[in-house]
């Protein structure tokens, strides 16, 4: 039977199924059978990807006229992306520049972006595991609208890293016989995926200066999400039997993964997350690293960030250190910054490797991050000791006390009063839903001596960025000084914004 024919017939059975003709085949049972040519037609390119993971990158984007366009072969049915072409004027720059131009009278509200900002920039994916129409184990994303799954070995906004991993993810589910996740009765065995780029440079310990430096591509850090409790009850069980096929998983995956003579490796580490409630909620509250490294690592803003696989991070790199440079400009040297809603605290140590600031405090709720950056500190103590900042030897620097770099696990707005005492610049990244009430309260309401003379909020969400911006300039405590956007998460209707606010009332802060 000839593949032309097999597809013709597969189609017509899933017509069938639903109660329609083939020429009456539904838009969905269309993207389906075109997804499936697809995936196809990608298989030669795909094992090319695993025979050189460390070089090769996602066939070009075809050409494409004025505006950054996604050209993704995957875009008809994948829920990844809700635009396909003008990625650079999102619907929701519009209202951006509205409010900004027109009601804040701040004049041009501008959007970073460059010609490669679309694709190749998604450094972090969470990846479903099901079983497709046709029975087939698969590792991808749902169809928009519903929980059923699409392959994505192509996508075009995926760093190629991720890519290659995921490939290696589905060969691995074959040939260890694993069962996906079932979500109508809550059985199978792997859930979902998360890969995370390791910058590999980065993760190469401080040489103090000395010997050469290690040029490593970038690898991935795999995350199994495993419907399972972490500890089996007694050897025999249904659940020490699950335990064994995720560490026969876990060691094919690394072995596949693993450095060899003619390619280095492409996985940096393997973990098991384990997430045995039948829940929409991604990831359980329990981790388990099987095979590599602990610590993995990227440079942004100036400093090396540590993070774990339960660390949230921006999944765009490239954006965030972008934002992280501008953020700079706005902190003056000599400040003490409250770093709040700090995840792994990457603006806050950031801020200490190029602002000079007497100290940092971060506060975040998710306690995750905590160690990720007391080793990320730790680095950077080290880096400023070996190598002081311009500036910091003039002599002065002996009278200085050394700069001070805090964790706390809280929410931002448990105690404003304390988290913000004696700060000259407050950062806030707060997410989605915006600043919490108590917080943006203290913010409205503390007296000039008491407060911050400078405030930098990175919003998620124009949305409530407007709402709080609007309750901040009601106040009378707060005038808005600069304002600009970054594409964080180009083919979709999404934008990050970068607000500065400055004191209006009493004598700045030293």
């Amino acid at each position: 039977m000839s593949a032309m024919t097999s597809r013709t017939l597969r189609c017509t059975s899933q017509a069938a199924e639903h109660g329609a003709s083939p020429a009456a085949a539904t838009p969905r049972q269309r993207r389906l059978a075109k997804n499936k040519r697809q995936h196809k037609e990608g298989l030669e390119w795909r094992q090319q990807v695993l025979e050189e993971p460390a070089t090769l990158s996602p066939p070009p984007p075809a050409a494409v006229g004025p505006g950054l366009s996604l050209s993704c072969p995957h875009f008809e049915a994948c829920s990844g992306c809700t635009l396909d072409s003008n990625l650079d004027t999102p619907p929701v720059l519009h209202k951006a520049k509205a409010f900004f131009e027109d009601e804040c009278g701040l004049g041009s509200f501008q959007l970073h972006t460059n010609s490669d900002s679309a694709h190749s920039w998604r450094q972090r994916a969470r990846l479903a595991v099901r079983r497709d129409g046709s029975g087939r184990p698969v590792v991808g994303l749902f169809d928009k609208g519903s929980h059923a799954i699409t392959a994505i070995p192509s996508c075009v906004v995926h760093h190629p890293a991720i890519n290659q991993a995921a490939e290696l993810v589905q060969q691995a589910l074959e040939a260890c016989a694993v069962e996906p996740y079932i979500e109508g009765n809550g059985s199978g065995q792997l859930r979902y995926v998360q890969l995370t780029v390791v910058d590999q440079q980065a993760a190469q310990p401080p040489s103090g200066g000395t010997g050469t430096s290690i040029v490593a591509a970038p690898a991935v850090q795999l995350v199994l999400v495993w419907n399972s409790e972490a500890a089996a009850e007694e050897e025999g069980s249904e659940g020490s039997a699950s335990l064994a096929a995720l560490s026969a998983l876990a060691s094919h995956l690394w072995q596949l993964g693993s450095q060899s003579a003619d390619r280095p490796p492409l996985l940096h580490s393997v973990w098991a997350n384990f997430q045995p409630a039948r829940t929409n909620v991604i990831m359980g509250p329990e981790w388990r690293l099987l095979h590599g490294a602990e610590l993995a690592w990227t440079r942004l803003g100036g400093a090396d960030i540590c993070f774990g696989p339960g660390s949230f991070m921006q999944a765009n790199y490239a954006a965030m250190d972008r934002c992280l440079q501008v953020m700079q400009e706005h902190v003056p040297p000599g400040s003490v910054v409250a770093d709040l809603h700090a995840g792994v605290g990457t603006i806050g140590l950031s801020l200490a490797a190029t602002r000079q600031p007497r100290s940092v405090a971060a506060v975040e709720i998710n306690g995750q991050g905590q160690g990720s950056f007391e080793h990320s500190a730790a680095r950077l103590q080290h880096s400023l000791v070996a190598a002081p900042p311009a500036g910091a030897s003039d002599g002065s620097s002996s009278s200085t006390p050394p700069m001070q770099l805090g964790y706390h696990v809280a929410a931002a707005g448990s105690d404003p009063g304390r988290w913000c005492r004696n700060a000259t610049t407050v950062v806030c990244d707060p997410p989605r839903k915006g600043l919490e009430a108590s917080l943006l309260r203290w913010l409205c309401t503390v007296s000039p001596e008491q407060g911050p003379a400078h405030m930098l909020y990175l919003s998620c969400s124009f949305a409530s960025l407007r709402r709080d911006a609007t309750a901040l300039l009601a106040s009378g405590r707060w005038r808005l000084r600069h304002a600009e956007g970054f594409l964080f998460v180009p083919g979709t209707n999404h934008i990050e914004t970068l607000a500065v606010f400055e004191r209006t009332a009493g004598a700045s802060k030293a």
